[in-house]
């Protein structure tokens, strides 16, 4: 996604899955709360029919390897047939990640962006944050918007209620290969289209995210006096943080949470459940292997190789570039390339591969692959299908027209190409375009690729091959969650708040405010109050599934 901030890439890489997230909406109604569980194992999902209007250079799989496309497309490919839009006026709910653009009346890009849609629509933009004050804020005034961005976790509770009693299940409309008459939403994976699932069935347009989840990424210029960042144990891990910590440098970051995500993939931990051969399931974060990544990072502590700051600490990047921190955890391999070259151009950020420890296989954790969906407001078939076009038009891919336009507005006026061919933005376009396309993005957006124009700096090319080998490394132990696609009541009541209490308990123990030997007398305390509750619900739907 465009833009998007530290806070909101971390906090949503490390969403849970299934069931939407947990701002009171209970007006709603209540009826449906006990059924999510048992009715999401049960849709068809949409058939895949990948978007073939164009090639890319290095060839994305079904294990969720990006796309890659080293340079931008001289001719570019029209993915929709025709207007979509009937003229009426729509309203969109959805979240931007950079400043807002100009307001419509004074913003030439959006009377054109109305023309494209054939729609004369009212954005209503949340920001980073504050989207789930705005989203209840919104709900609760009862004119729901025509469009709605559900996030996967920024607090929200009751969303199958809200989409039972306000929102148009659009299952018959997009299930096996009624898709198909939506061709940009029919590229979209399985994968992506599961996230939407509540209570049997589909309530929006997925908002693909790249399928590869947390990694550390190093300044090259630190890591060099170690031989660079790769390791192949803890010991050597540690060793290497060592040496490049000294004077004004410290080998990483202090969000110590983090770093025991990153470090559990070494020490071969689920990837956030793990399915165990009777069927039951158990947490990440409640297992050995997790406990065992977290002594370690006790051991980095001791040893003094975290920066000295706060744990919510907002300029890790900065520092990073700055040389103060030789590495930080990113969402993702792209990510990581991608803000370092926006701190500095000339950073080419290293992928830590996850090295083997504790005698176990290391395993690389997938992303859900989304960052929610949106949902269509309750209306007649006619109006229905007539917003699922618009969405259709707003995932169009990389290397259509409708693309460019979207993400770009008007050669000209708001973007010019730049000596490479790669469209750069006006001031104009910064102004107009920018703000309104990343809200844009947030409601629905084509599948990820790594794509050369979204780097800053002369060596782009490099960047998207280099991406592109650091996600097949990653793809040789890369694991799935076992329980996305599926839906626990219990998770959407409880998971905010166990997050938050497990996020606090790392922080005192790694800052010696608390012992180890207090971590798991407190998930013995969470299975009573949901957790257990949460495993049994997702358990019954995978086995429903089955």
């Amino acid at each position: 996604m465009t833009g998007m901030s530290r806070r909101t890439f971390l906090s949503l890489s490390t969403a849970v899955a299934a069931g939407a997230a947990a701002t009171s909406l209970t007006a709603c109604g209540s009826s449906t709360k006990k059924s999510g569980e048992a009715a999401s194992s049960k849709v068809k999902l949409p058939s895949y029919v990948p978007f073939a209007g164009i090639s890319p250079d290095l060839a994305p799989n079904a294990k969720g390897l990006s796309a890659g496309f080293l340079s931008y497309p001289k001719e570019l490919v029209q993915s929709v047939a025709k207007t979509p839009g009937d003229g009426s006026k729509i309203t969109m709910l959805t979240e931007i990640w950079t400043q807002p653009p100009t307001p419509k009346g004074s913003n030439a890009y959006w009377k054109k962006l109305d023309k494209e849609l054939g729609v004369d629509l009212t954005a209503i933009l949340g920001t980073d944050p504050g989207y789930e004050e705005k989203f209840s804020a919104v709900v609760a005034g009862g004119d729901l918007p025509d469009l709605l961005w559900i996030p996967p976790n920024q607090g929200i509770q009751h969303i199958a209620e809200l989409l039972e009693a306000k929102c148009a299940d659009i299952t018959e409309y997009v299930s096996g290969d009624a898709v198909k008459r939506y061709p940009n939403l029919a590229a979209m994976t399985p994968a992506h289209w599961k996230t939407a699932v509540v209570n049997g069935k589909i309530w929006g347009a997925p908002v693909p995210y790249p399928a590869f989840g947390q990694v550390y990424g190093g300044n090259p210029k630190v890591w060099a006096k170690a031989d660079g960042i790769q390791a192949s144990s803890p010991d050597e891990f540690l060793a290497k943080c060592k040496e490049v910590t000294g004077g004004k440098t410290w080998a990483l970051e202090p969000i110590y949470v983090n770093t025991a995500s990153v470090m559990s993939q070494c020490f071969g931990a689920p990837n956030k459940w793990r399915q165990n051969k009777d069927g039951s399931l158990t947490w990440f974060q409640d297992t050995d292997e997790y406990l065992e990544a977290l002594n370690f990072v006790l051991k980095l502590k001791k040893a003094g190789v975290f920066y000295p700051g706060n744990p919510k600490m907002a300029d890790a990047y900065i520092k990073m570039a700055q040389g103060s921190i030789g590495a930080c955890v990113f969402a993702n391999p792209f990510n990581a390339r991608k803000e370092t070259r926006v701190q500095d151009p000339e950073l080419a950020a290293e992928i830590l591969i996850p090295f083997a420890a504790g005698g176990r296989k290391p395993h690389h954790h997938y992303h859900l692959g989304t960052i929610g969906y949106t949902a269509v407001k309750k209306g007649d078939e006619k109006r229905v299908r007539m917003l699922l076009d618009v969405l259709n038009y707003l995932a169009a891919p990389f290397g259509s027209k409708e693309r460019e336009f979207l993400e770009y507005g008007t050669e000209g006026e708001d973007f010019t190409y730049d000596k490479n061919g790669f469209p750069t933005r006006t001031k104009q376009g910064k102004q107009q375009v920018e703000g309104l396309f990343s809200g844009l993005q947030t409601s629905t957006t084509s599948p990820f690729a790594i794509i050369a124009s979204s780097f800053p700096g002369d060596e782009r090319a490099q960047d998207v091959k280099d991406v592109y080998a650091v996600e097949k490394k990653l793809l040789e132990t890369a694991i799935q969650n076992p329980v996305v696609g599926h839906y626990s009541d219990a998770y959407t009541q409880h998971y905010g708040r166990m997050q938050t209490e497990a996020t606090d308990l790392v922080n005192d123990i790694v800052s010696g405010r608390k012992k180890l030997s207090e971590w798991k007398p407190f998930w013995a305390e969470w299975k009573n109050k949901g957790l257990d509750q949460m495993a049994k619900e997702f358990a019954r739907s995978i086995e429903k599934s089955a």
